[in-house]
This record gives C-alpha cells, sequence and structure tokens, in this order.
C-alpha cells in the first residue's frame, strides 16, 4: 500500500500518500470478512473511524481507513467478528454501519471509536458514537487514540448542526 508494504507503524499523518488500489484492496478484505449476507450480518463489535484524508491521498483514502482495518484484523485474527464503514460495499447506503449498532436486530456490544484529528470533522461518526450512546441496549464505547494532536474542545464538531444529529 502508498508504495510498500503498509504496517501499523508506517501509517498515520507522515506515511506514504494512499493510492485508490490501496482503498480499494483495504475494503475488499474487510468485505470479505462479512459472514453471510450483509443484511443478516450483526456482529458485537463495531468500528468508527473517519477516513481522514490527506494532500496527495486519493479521494476516499486516508490513514483512518487503515486504523480501522488494523483494529478489523487484530479481532478477526482472536475470532472476534466486526463491522465498519469498509465492510460496506460500493452502492450501499454508508448508514447500514447505524441498523447493525441500534436497531431491533443489533447485536452490537462495543462501539471501538478511532480517534483522530479527523474524527471531530466527520458528522457520520458523531452520528455514530450519538447512536451507541442512545442506543437501549448498552452499547459500550472504546475510544482509541491513533494521532495527536487532537482539537481543543472549542474546536471539535464546529461543523456540527443542531439536525446533523438524528437517531
Amino acid at each position: 500500500m502508498g508504495g510498500g508494504a503498509t504496517t501499523l507503524r508506517t501509517i498515520g499523518p507522515d506515511a506514504p500518500a494512499l493510492t485508490l488500489e490501496d482503498g480499494e484492496v483495504a475494503r475488499a478484505s474487510m468485505q470479505a470478512l462479512v459472514k453471510g449476507e450483509l443484511n443478516a450480518y450483526y456482529p458485537e463489535v463495531l468500528i468508527s473511524y473517519a477516513t481522514g484524508r490527506r494532500e496527495g491521498d486519493a479521494p476516499g483514502c486516508g490513514p483512518g481507513m487503515l486504523y480501522c482495518k488494523k483494529i478489523c484484523e487484530l479481532l478477526e485474527a482472536n475470532n472476534i467478528d466486526t463491522f465498519s464503514g469498509l465492510h460496506v460495499p460500493a452502492g450501499t447506503d454508508w448508514k447500514v454501519f447505524l441498523l447493525k449498532l441500534n436497531s431491533r436486530f443489533a447485536n452490537c456490544k462495543v462501539l471501538i471509536v478511532v480517534v483522530s484529528p479527523a474524527l471531530y470533522e466527520s458528522i457520520p461518526c458523531l452520528t455514530e458514537i450519538f447512536n451507541a450512546l442512545t442506543s437501549k441496549k448498552g452499547v459500550k464505547i472504546i475510544p482509541v487514540l491513533f494521532e495527536n494532536p487532537l482539537p481543543r474542545s472549542d474546536d471539535q464538531w464546529t461543523k456540527v448542526q443542531a439536525h446533523d444529529l438524528k437517531a
């Protein structure tokens, strides 16, 4: 990926730019982890991430997707099924994630949130966190810090409007 094998040590804001091929490989490997039909797949662990596209990254690609992929791989290696936006095939509304998180069929027990500066610019991530917080199923939220510095509290979620927070 990005001109060479990408590991957790080489991803992040200073890593080589990600290509469309990098993004396609990451998505294909995650989509291959879905057991059975997407609409019947309700794992206990979901991962929320913001792509965090940097200058030079292809559209739809950024270090956040690689952070998410690494978490999924680590959990899957320990027989823990996961779901993230990377698991959603092209042409499918990303909001299928919300059904896996907070619907009558949802089995989600844990939402892992990839914390990076990009998180605080992502309305979809905020929507996912909000849905976990308001879930009647008691979803636990585990934040995992991947990048610093984070924006000051006054600079977090500055683009969010009240209508963006619909469950």
